[in-house]
């Protein structure tokens, strides 16, 4: 089991001296939402980088920011032709607005694109080991989640154990449910009707129409077969926050229809508390992958 919350960070260098670093974030997110960071002129590694993340993480939002830092005294051109444009354009719009038409060397040299700093051969150098390092900065980003999962795992563990306790206190308040009611119901004909003979064939007619609303039978074998099912998903190593996240709005949903057909206040504060712990299960499923 995975958490979707996690921090990666692997750094490389190359041979003419340029430091690269690329740090991962990841958060909650009901989908793989991954953000980019990086130069522009870097824009051709985007597929392949969502590719390499989409084939580690399935869920979450992530972060991973490329940082290159190049030596100093590289080898420097200035591409005079970008300069003439420039200063062209600028004299053209000079002209028409009444503006200043005197450009600086300083302003010249400025502008994107006049001064270029040598790459390595066709940057397939910087490309290749920026694929690399992210690679090593998913292992490290996919260890971190993987021991915040164990936390998680031992967590929802717990909230299963006391689950599986309250389901099991559930189908002891019910016991006896049919005997508890006729008595009730006896007692009330007999202050309403006092003196009158009963109907012994209608008292059974009721109290059986009763049993049968208050039964919640069905709803506890269902629970319990989705704690079952829960408990064989957190014990695989595919992503399973998901399915997880169904299982818990079933558990809550049988849990509400119990607590509907309760009618007496014992079993009602136990289904309270299952509730409870339902809700405390469905927090924590929210960092599961």
């Amino acid at each position: 089991m995975k958490s979707m919350t996690g921090f990666g960070r692997a750094q490389a260098a190359l041979p003419d001296g340029t430091q690269l670093s690329i740090t991962l974030r990841s958060v909650n997110h009901r989908f793989l939402d991954l953000s980019l960071k990086m130069r522009d002129d870097l824009g051709a590694l985007e597929a392949p980088l969502r590719k390499l993340v989409g084939a580690t993480v399935a869920r979450g939002h992530v972060d991973l920011s490329v940082r290159v830092s190049r030596p100093a005294g590289g080898a420097v051109t200035i591409d005079g032709a970008t300069a003439e444009r420039y200063a062209q354009a600028w004299g053209d719009l000079a002209r028409e607005r009444d503006l200043p038409r005197e450009l600086t060397a300083r302003d010249l040299l400025s502008l994107p694109g006049v001064v270029r700093i040598a790459e390595d051969e066709a940057g397939e150098t910087l490309a290749a080991t920026i694929l690399e390092t992210a690679g090593a900065a998913l292992v490290d980003l996919d260890a971190s989640r993987r021991r915040e999962g164990e936390a998680v795992r031992s967590a929802l563990a717990a909230i299963l154990d006391r689950l599986e306790d309250g389901i099991g206190r559930v189908a002891n308040e019910r016991e006896g449910l049919s005997e508890r009611l006729l008595a009730q119901l006896r007692e009330r004909v007999a202050k309403l009707a006092s003196g009158v003979p009963l109907d012994e064939a209608r008292l059974a007619q009721e109290i059986a129409l009763l049993a049968d609303r208050a039964d919640i039978t069905e709803e506890v074998d269902r629970f319990r077969a989705h704690l079952v099912e829960a408990r064989r998903l957190m014990s695989g190593e595919h992503a399973s926050g998901k399915r997880l996240d169904v299982l818990a709005q079933e558990l809550h949903r049988e849990a509400n229809t119990a607590s509907q057909k309760a009618r007496e206040l014992p079993l009602t504060r136990v289904l309270l508390d299952l509730k409870s712990d339902v809700e405390a299960l469905k927090e924590q499923i929210q960092n599961v992958e």
